[in-house]
């Protein structure tokens, strides 16, 4: 989804305020333009709460972006040159060809992390390598760029701009990383279950065009959290709770969902 057609948001700071890393978050939009890469992870999942005024209880530390590579957008040396002009600096993998992802700044106890990552099912010829270490392709990350807002929320009493996947774009992300990654599947499920939270309308969300992998994405989180009871959803206000669990199930049940006929 390109600049022109995407969506665009304001969100209004929570109680309290961006608490960090949200200053590292504004201070990389103005060096890096929004268009050159899309915010996921933890501040996703917070950007998506306050904009449905659900508390923010999901903290995190750092900031992780995935580069637009696929349109030619954002190349990654430039990035990493425009991070070390911030004063941060890769972190190397001990493993010859183990992906890389992580910068740093500050003292090594509690530093500020950035970490820059690219999409999956990227062309191998497309995929930045640094002496020989690839970056870290996110699953889920191809289809969730097809699937972004615009967001203007303010920081300091600055405006900042920033792409974030939709809803859906993050459920899957969430959906994809439960799959591939199982040392921290409950994170994954609270994170899905505070998303679900902010689904407006899971109808027009559930015939949203997908590629083929986003509804088995999707049914994972649905299966994980059939139990209404589950822990993930106390996360959640009481009084929406129900709300968001139909909400979730809505849209992962598939009725005749549109496909790309892509496996992205």
């Amino acid at each position: 989804m390109t600049s022109v057609e995407r969506p665009e948001w304001t969100i209004q700071a929570p109680a309290g305020g961006w608490a960090t890393p949200w200053p590292q978050a504004a201070e990389l939009a103005n060096a890096i333009p929004s268009e050159q890469w899309t915010l996921i992870g933890g501040l996703m999942v917070q950007l998506h709460a306050a904009k449905a005024g659900v508390p923010l209880n999901r903290p995190t530390l750092d900031v992780d972006i995935v580069l637009h590579i696929e349109t030619g957008a954002a190349v990654f040396n430039e990035v990493k040159k425009q991070l070390e002009d911030l004063g941060y600096e890769l972190r190397w993998s001990l493993q010859d060809d183990d992906p890389i992802h992580r910068f740093t700044r500050g003292g090594e106890k509690t530093p500020e992390i950035v970490d820059v990552m690219v999409a999956d099912h990227l062309p191998p010829k497309h995929v930045p390598k640094l002496k020989g270490h690839p970056v870290f392709q996110v699953p889920g990350a191809t289809s969730a760029l097809r699937k972004t807002v615009n967001c203007t929320i303010e920081i300091d009493g600055v405006p900042t701009r920033l792409s974030l996947p939709t809803v859906l774009g993050a459920l899957i992300l969430k959906g994809a990383a439960f799959i591939s990654d199982r040392r921290d599947t409950q994170r994954h499920l609270d994170d899905a279950a505070i998303l679900a939270s902010a689904i407006g309308n899971p109808i027009v969300e559930r015939d949203v065009t997908m590629t083929e992998n986003d509804p088995r994405r999707l049914e994972k989180l649905a299966v994980a959290l059939e139990n209404p009871q589950h822990r993930s959803w106390q996360l959640v206000p009481e009084g929406r709770r129900d709300r968001a669990y139909r909400a979730l199930m809505t849209i992962a049940s598939r009725p005749e969902n549109p496909s790309s006929g892509t496996a992205q």
